[in-house]
């Protein structure tokens, strides 16, 4: 076994000052290209966690959180580096997080990217629909709605595709 329930901590630190119990049980499981790293998401009573764990060290590290909510694995970036997280949240919508596996902090919040069109502001929850297309020479390409957008997770910017 890879990695048992017992492995990972028992909360999750969203930051700073915040923890979630949200490891009660694995979900899903995703191995990167390069077999270095397990990408695990775990749930709790309400909540989800998103861990990335290098193979080497077993030691889960917090990569996304969603409370009230529901956490699935996207697509591993060609690079075997970076990986993307799809939140689900209450409200009904569906958010991306970047996680880059040589850049991991102590917290969510440091290690995560979310992936935001510049309109997300202006969408109503519900219509907050994000969809993880592909990764292409380091760039996630995604969708919300119709409209097709390119993430560039070493500035962290979002552009329109094209």
């Amino acid at each position: 076994m890879l990695v048992g329930i017992d492995d990972v901590p028992g909360t999750i630190r969203a930051d700073q000052q915040a923890e979630f119990g949200a490891t009660e049980r694995f979900q899903e499981a995703s191995i990167s290209p390069d077999g270095a790293w397990l990408a695990v998401v775990t749930t709790g009573a309400a909540h989800s966690a998103g861990w990335l764990v290098r193979m080497e060290e077993r030691e889960p590290r917090p990569a996304a959180f969603q409370y009230g909510g529901n956490i699935t694995i996207g697509p591993w970036g060609d690079d075997a580096r970076r990986l993307v997280f799809v939140q689900e949240g209450p409200a009904g919508g569906r958010t991306l997080t970047v996680v880059d596996a040589e850049q991991l902090g102590e917290t969510v919040e440091a290690s995560a990217m979310p992936v935001r069109s510049p309109e997300h502001e202006e969408l109503a929850p519900e219509e907050r629909i994000y969809e993880a297309l592909a990764w292409s020479n380091g760039e996630l390409l995604f969708r919300v709605g119709e409209e097709r957008w390119v993430f560039d997770p070493d500035r962290e910017e979002v552009r329109r595709e094209g």
